[in-house]
């Protein structure tokens, strides 16, 4: 019931943007029931759905809004306003990038406000961003007070950004938000809705560190895909179970480095033979070396194969190009199943929050409720349909279980850090005000700059075996030459934030006497005051139950 009630606040602002934003007067007195106090205060709110930190390369900030409703006569008249940024791009490189922006602001009649944006429409190159977005602002001052209200998302086919390493669902109603401040109260409600989140595409993650997937060696390749718990993969229309890719890429890797340490113009000798019959022995698909020969079977011998003229012998060279050939449509199969892969996805991301001022400490609220209704890490299923702000004993150290089993999947220890759920909620007195802050971060990532990554190992890898037709992480390679040409767009860090929401209300009944000064235009900050209470939760048990390999990336030189 409680999740119910708040998240209906959620949905207000939209209700207020139908018809006109008076209409809010009613339904605020029914709230504040019988209490008939009077007074002055100030509801304010500050949000930014997505934002992401690459440094003075790049930064970007997604449907950043900010509101203040005042009658409070230490701001000056009684006055509200709201102001949504679309979308935003600082960088070194590219200067300062955005979508139009819309504000509202009236001391009387209602003001209203819509704007749409199309990232190629407006200059934003597609590496950076590509989407649109839209939204509704709408502010009044009358006899019952200041309001502003905000319903915004993301249309179309969803939101690609920071060359396709995330990417969000559309989300109509993504966000919104109602500001007021009344003579018995004042308060900011907000709401979020974002129905699908793709965070850290595999293949351009790796190739924004400098390791892309075409240039890791072929057996840690391969065994990412047990790592990430990736069961199989399309190799020539067929699916194959990923245990017998792994086989097969070992057995067929070991070959090759025996027969390329012979001359590719000699014929095959029986201690090669032996050789290579044995490491091919285990691999399904080949079953020894006679299924490297035109003509023979899997258990044709050693002895069978060489007893034939020394000139009808076939050639080392012949032997390697049989292995390339095994290895091409496979590898054909792996990249494209990796390169597309998302580490981390949620679905249905919701939360709502109130911060309600009144006289006193008892009737103020500042209240949080927040659900996920699935994440998945890598391939496996965490929890569905959760409440993340009342299973507290349940979900302790979820974000850390995250990253560990994330870092050990990739071989890549200290990468990768997640954050859940980071909440504030405060009812305190401040002077002659009552003051109501509710706060929350929903997902935090941070991708940690990592030192010697460089592989040091002789093994082949895709590129070697495909060449350019195997490359992977092509929007982070763009972006990169967007950049001024940066390998490694990701190497020295990032940060994303989803879903960052602050409320507040402060309201009082004592006499203000103060020189009235100018609000604060939404150009300004929510004060930052009280301690945040962070939630990280925690199903360890879950994730430790799943089996998930880990194949190292980074790997010492091979004597």
């Amino acid at each position: 019931m409680r999740m119910k009630r708040l998240l209906s606040m959620a949905t207000a602002a939209a209700v207020l943007l139908v018809g006109p934003l008076s209409m809010a007067a009613s339904a605020q007195e029914a709230d504040a029931g019988a209490d008939a106090s009077t007074g002055v205060g100030t509801g304010s709110v500050r949000s930014t759905v997505l934002g992401v930190d690459v440094g003075s390369l790049l930064k970007l900030s997604v449907l950043d809004d900010q509101s203040v409703s005042t009658i409070d006569p230490v701001n000056g008249e009684p006055v509200s306003s709201a102001v949504l940024n679309l979308l935003s791009v600082s960088s070194s490189v590219l200067g300062d990038l955005a979508l139009p922006l819309a504000s509202t602001r009236t001391t009387g009649a209602e003001n209203r406000a819509e704007v749409s944006g199309n990232t190629a429409a407006n200059g934003i190159p597609l590496p950076v961003a590509d989407g649109l977005l839209r939204g509704t602002l709408s502010s009044v001052v009358d006899e019952n007070g200041a309001r502003s209200s905000l319903l915004a998302g993301i249309g179309g086919d969803g939101l690609g950004l920071v060359g396709g390493l995330l990417g969000l669902a559309d989300a109509p109603e993504a966000v919104t938000f109602t500001t007021s401040a009344a003579p018995a109260t004042a308060e900011g409600t907000r709401g979020l809705n974002i129905p699908a989140l793709g965070l850290l595409n595999l293949g351009n993650l790796l190739a924004g560190i400098g390791l892309p997937l075409e240039s890791l060696p072929l057996t840690d390749l391969v065994g990412l895909l047990e790592g990430l718990g990736i069961d199989s993969v399309l190799v020539d229309g067929q699916q194959v179970a990923t245990d017998d890719l792994v086989a097969t890429v070992t057995g067929l890797v070991g070959s090759l480095a025996s027969l390329d340490a012979a001359d590719d113009t000699a014929p095959l000798d029986g201690g090669l033979c032996e050789t290579v019959d044995g490491l091919l022995e285990p691999v399904p698909t080949v079953g020894g070396i006679g299924g490297l020969i035109p003509g023979e079977t899997a258990d044709t011998t050693c002895d069978e194969i060489l007893a034939v003229p020394t000139a009808d012998l076939p050639l080392v060279g012949e032997l390697v190009g049989s292995v390339v050939d095994l290895l091409t449509p496979i590898l054909e199969g792996v990249l494209p199943t990796l390169d597309g892969f998302e580490l981390l996805s949620v679905r249905d991301v919701k939360a709502s929050m109130v911060a309600r001022a009144t006289d006193s400490l008892e009737t103020s609220v500042a209240d949080v409720v927040a659900s996920i209704g699935s994440l998945k890490v890598a391939n496996l299923e965490v929890f569905d349909n959760l409440d993340l702000t009342q299973d507290l004993a349940l979900l302790t150290g979820l974000g850390d279980t995250i990253s560990s089993t994330l870092n050990s999947a990739l071989g890549l220890s200290g990468l990768l850090d997640v954050d859940l759920l980071k909440i504030t909620e405060e009812v305190v007195a401040d002077g002659d005000y009552t003051k109501a802050l509710s706060s929350l971060t929903a997902v935090g990532v941070t991708v940690n700059p990592l030192v010697g990554i460089l592989q040091t190992s002789n093994e082949p890898t895709a590129s070697d075996i495909l060449g350019a037709n195997g490359l992977t992480g092509g929007g982070m390679g763009v972006l990169g030459g967007l950049l001024g040409g940066v390998t490694s767009v990701l190497s020295d860090g990032v940060g994303i934030s989803v879903g960052t929401l602050a409320s507040e209300g402060r309201f009082t009944t004592a006499s203000v006497v103060a020189v009235p000064t100018k609000v604060s235009t939404p150009d300004g900050k929510l004060p930052r005051t009280g301690t945040s209470t962070a939630l990280p939760a925690a199903m360890a048990v879950l994730l430790a139950g799943a089996a998930l390999g880990v194949r190292r990336l980074v790997r010492s030189e091979r004597p």
